[in-house]
Parts: structure tokens; sequence; C-alpha cells
């Protein structure tokens, strides 16, 4: 089996761009293909939304509602708005909450089960005022390596 890297590619498949550096690939049925775990993949996305200093962007709310396999009735209930308030994020037609936006990254590193030294750091580094000023549309592509999430 033939393998190569390409060294950046801009993935979709999660509903919101990803530059994808250093990008491990192979040859599957005569086809070059991404050789890397998508769980994996979804997991490193999630945490680089939490820990990113832009607003959240419909599509991304879309994606953490997705992952958490939640209705957009859950997913208000979680959060205390109504569906409609989801609907609308996610259409890009109001803009949550700052405080429900953190809240909602707290929520996805408690998920992640990632350590309370990490959690800490990351909640710290929350600064409503900041995250408030930054539209999600000023937002820079996620990056993430794909060698550590390769098969």
């Amino acid at each position: 089996m033939s393998e190569e890297k390409i060294d950046t590619i801009i993935y979709k498949g999660l509903g919101f761009p990803i530059r994808l550096i250093n990008v491990p690939m192979r040859k599957a049925y005569g086809d070059w293909v991404l050789n890397i775990d998508f769980d994996r993949l979804q997991i490193a996305a999630l945490l680089m939304l939490a820990k990113q200093g832009t607003r959240l962007s419909g599509r991304e709310i879309t994606f953490i509602r997705h992952y958490f396999d939640m209705t957009t009735g859950e997913f208000g209930a979680l959060l205390g708005v109504t569906h409609v308030a989801v609907l609308k994020w996610e259409l890009e037609e109001r803009v949550m909450n700052v405080n429900t936006e953190i809240f909602l990254r707290s929520y996805i590193l408690n998920r992640l089960n990632v350590t309370d030294k990490e959690f800490r750091k990351i909640y710290r580094s929350y600064d409503p005022k900041t995250i408030s000023k930054q539209p999600a549309e000023s937002a820079s592509l996620l990056e993430i390596e794909a060698d550590k999430i390769a098969c």
C-alpha cells in the first residue's frame, strides 16, 4: 500500500473548514484518501473550538450539538434556552450570549475529560469582553496537525 504526506488540506467534512497540516494519505482502490482517525479529528476539533478566542459560528454550534447527539430541544435545555434560539444560532440569525458560550465551552471540556489542570488553564483564558468582540467570521481556520490523528 502506497503512502505519502500532503503539506496542507482544507477539510470541510465537519461542516466548517479545518486546515489539516502534514496530512498522511494512502492509496485505496486507486484513489488517494486521508489516512486519519476521524473520531480523533472530531475530538481535536472540539478541543480547539473550546479554546478559540473568537465566537462560535453557527456551523460550529451545529457540529457541537451533533457530536453530542442532541436535538435542538435537548441542546437548548442544556443551555437554558428554547430550541428556537438554538436554530437561530445555527442559522446565524442571532448570536449566542457570551456567558452561554463560555458555559458551552466548559461543557465541551468536561465531556472530553480534560485534566483538571488543563480545564482550569483554558477556563482562565476565557475573557468575555475579548470573545464578544471577536465575531465568528473573523476567526482563522482551525489548524490540526494530522500526524497526531493518523491511523
